[in-house]
């Protein structure tokens, strides 16, 4: 079996409890929470997931500076989060990489602009459809 091979089979696992709830924490914007549950997660996986979670790391990192106004910081973590999470399939683990890629880059290019008003709207990490029916988002906190 080819690493890519490897990946694709990867990929369609089950997203993991702590994915999970990194996903609920960054939906309500608490990105320092995230990271530290991700980085449990990034801590305890082999394998070709492990770098993306280190991008989602970087990714909520990223919000999490420009939230406390370090902008440069934002910008720096902001790129290498993306260029790791871009590597991966959409859908992978069952998160649209798609969405979340397209809002932190628009982020990103408002803050390599110069994070002048109006700010876009934050990057969004939802999950592709059929992972969680409707029912099961609502009742998990998703």
């Amino acid at each position: 079996m080819s690493v890519n091979d490897y990946l694709q089979v990867a990929c369609r696992g089950a997203p993991p409890a702590e994915l999970v709830r990194a996903r609920q924490l960054f939906a309500i914007g608490d990105y320092f929470t995230c990271h530290e549950v991700l980085e449990e997660l990034w801590r305890a996986t082999e394998g070709p997931l492990r770098d993306l979670y280190r991008g989602l790391i970087q990714i909520a990192v990223g919000l999490y500076h420009a939230q406390r106004g370090n902008l440069v910081g934002a910008r720096q973590v902001l790129t290498r989060g993306l260029r790791r999470v871009e590597k991966y399939p959409n859908g992978c683990l069952g998160i649209d990489l798609e969405a979340l890629c397209v809002g932190a880059s628009r982020y990103l290019a408002w803050l390599e602009a110069g994070a002048l008003p109006p700010a876009p709207p934050l990057p969004v990490w939802r999950w592709c459809v059929g992972i969680f029916n409707q029912g099961d988002e609502e009742s998990r906190g998703v």
